[in-house]
């Protein structure tokens, strides 16, 4: 109930239900356009201070139990990583959530002296890239919906990205031989699973094979980090070669919904002070 003008009124479920929706549209909104309207930083002010963030993150309990994590699957897997895929970073420029996952996917690449780091986000600005590539980064020219392939191991880093994503990189590696190739840092395929029952999605397909490690939150700040696995596939435990019914990957990719969030978390879209 509420109480205006001293006068108590009755909230039935369908309006709360109908103010929230009401609210929900007019955040996304604010969220849209302190993006659009927020200015362009400065990169050589931005640059120590993201690096600053990196050398913090490395001495951080979360990014070492993560590495540690890491570092279990690439000895199982045998063979190094030689490459980062890192998808729906988001405005890290402009964001609290995507400067402290940028600086993660930094300080993972300084750590493994990994060579090849790639990135793409449609949200990105010529300044972001440009910080991008000051951190020997790449930016990819185009925007492969998640459809890159893992010849050599490669980790996915996939922050609360959509569904789709996580799907199209699967559907892309679906060979016995190459999946085990693929190192995936996203939602929880055992959470996504729970409320997703369709055959011909691969996610679903994958979940029983899969070797999942929950990676922790406890980073220092909020919802960044929160509801994020490890994801692995080890060659001994997928279906035979022969599998076909297995094997046989669905007719196509999924198209990627860039509103669909995996986990909705209470974005901090403050002004990043310099």
């Amino acid at each position: 109930m509420s109480n205006s003008g001293g006068d108590f009124q009755v909230v039935t479920r369908k309006k709360w239900m109908a103010r929230k929706c009401l609210r929900r549209r007019d955040r996304h909104k604010s969220e849209s356009d302190y993006l659009n309207d927020c200015p362009d930083v400065n990169v050589e002010k931005f640059q120590p201070r993201l690096e600053r963030l990196c050398t913090e993150m490395c001495q951080s309990d979360y990014f070492l139990v993560a590495m540690e994590a890491l570092q279990q699957q690439v000895e199982a897997l045998k063979r190094p990583l030689k490459r980062i895929v890192c998808l729906g970073l988001g405005p890290f420029s402009r964001t609290h959530q995507a400067l402290h996952q940028a600086a993660f996917v930094v300080s993972l690449q300084r750590h493994y002296k990994i060579l090849e780091a790639l990135y793409f986000d449609p949200v990105f600005r010529d300044t972001e890239k440009e910080l991008i590539r000051l951190f020997d980064g790449c930016v990819m020219s185009e925007d492969c919906a998640g459809r890159d392939e893992a010849t050599v191991p490669t980790l996915y880093y996939l922050p609360h990205c959509p569904y789709a994503l996580m799907h199209n990189i699967l559907w892309s590696n679906w060979q016995r031989d190459q999946l085990p190739n693929v190192l995936l840092i996203s939602n929880s395929f055992e959470m996504l699973t729970m409320a997703r029952r369709n055959q011909e999605d691969h996610i679903t397909r994958i979940v029983e094979y899969c070797t999942e490690t929950p990676l922790e939150d406890d980073y220092e700040h909020h919802n960044v980090f929160n509801d994020l696995s490890l994801h692995t596939f080890p060659r001994d435990s997928l279906p035979a070669s022969d599998d076909e019914s297995f094997w046989t990957r669905s007719a196509a990719p999924l198209k990627v919904n860039e509103d669909e969030l995996i986990t909705e978390a209470d974005t901090n879209f403050a002004a990043l002070k310099l």
